[in-house]
């Protein structure tokens, strides 16, 4: 797995654009539509249980259609955190410590945890000036009474259409779409006093893509870490101070017109050699694209992340924009 684990955020995530402005739209429209969007955040917001264990049980598919199980269990305690994913022949655990991380090695964990970890506990984020606010309409989602807001967004040089939509009763947000992506929560339950959807469906351009059942719990027993540390663990330390890697090389594919261009997120690894190593890709349904991608990454070239002033390891998300096809 990697050296770093990205851990699970009950934060909201922003809807990340650049350029509209408020021109062009409804005032008293943008209103309520921001009031619907911070209410399904306060419904939701992070849950501060001293001890809390989240069961993830999801299923990916592949976008031949073919399907795998796994699982993702986390445990929050506090300031410590452990991590336990399961996919295929993968199984990788770690301990985050407030000084250190415990894990059970250095191999690359699989891209799908990624997206479970962006989905759970569920995914919602907030307008900003960059979106415009074209109506807001009655809806029935999953039998729920619900308002969808329909919005366009400008990324880069990409505009989207895309729609919000949040349960009228409760407030809890029933759908998002965003781009090429749909993402359903249904189910919700009462945890906490936060409102959580048991159930988490992803489609990518209108294919599903995977499922996710999750549960949460407090649990009133102490925690014996020693018991749930991995045979064989790797300790690795904080960095005082910490210098994160440094493009040097790295070319993006040549310009060819204004858009709209496709993305391609590649997660891989950052030696202490400048050299990118272990990319990978979610498959999204563009295997020709994800395929250049990794080849592209592979040979950028930065200046390595330094850990305490010795170069380090550090996983990194990198971007490949791909012009017009």
């Amino acid at each position: 797995m990697q050296t770093l684990f990205r851990v699970l955020l009950l934060l909201s995530i922003f809807l990340i654009a650049a350029g509209n402005g408020l021109l062009g739209q409804d005032i008293a429209v943008r209103v309520e539509a921001e009031r619907l969007v911070e209410r399904a955040n306060g419904v939701s917001h992070p849950v501060h249980a001293v001890h809390v264990k989240s069961e993830v049980r999801f299923r990916t598919y592949a976008p031949d259609g073919s399907a795998r199980d796994g699982r993702f269990d986390t445990i929050h305690a506090g300031d410590i955190e452990r991590y336990e994913m399961v996919l295929g022949d993968y199984h990788g655990v770690a301990i985050h410590y407030p000084d250190r991380i415990v894990q059970d090695g250095d191999e690359s964990e699989p891209p799908e945890f990624t997206e479970v970890g962006r989905l759970t506990p569920l995914l919602i984020g907030r307008f900003d000036m960059s979106d415009t606010i074209h109506s807001i309409t009655p809806a029935t989602i999953s039998g729920r009474a619900a308002k969808c807001i329909r919005f366009e967004t400008v990324v880069g040089r990409t505009q989207q259409s895309n729609e919000i939509c949040v349960d009228d009763e409760l407030g809890v947000l029933l759908r998002w779409n965003v781009g090429e992506d749909l993402i359903e929560d249904t189910e919700y339950f009462s945890f906490e006093g936060v409102l959580l959807p048991a159930r988490i469906r992803h489609y990518i351009d209108g294919k599903l893509r995977m499922e996710i059942d999750q549960k949460f719990s407090v649990m009133e027993d102490p925690i014996d870490w020693a018991a749930l540390t991995p045979p064989d663990a790797v300790t690795l330390r904080s960095c005082h101070p910490y210098h994160a890697p440094v493009r040097e090389s790295t070319p993006q594919p040549a310009n060819a017109g204004p858009g709209p261009w496709y993305d391609v997120t590649v997660e891989a690894a950052i030696g202490p050699d400048g050299h990118v190593y272990q990319a990978k890709v979610l498959p999204r349904g563009r295997a020709d694209l994800e395929s250049q991608a990794i080849q592209i990454v592979s040979g950028w070239i930065f200046s390595p992340g330094l850990c305490s002033g010795k170069p380090t390891t550090v996983s990194a998300d990198l971007v490949v924009h791909f012009p017009p096809q």
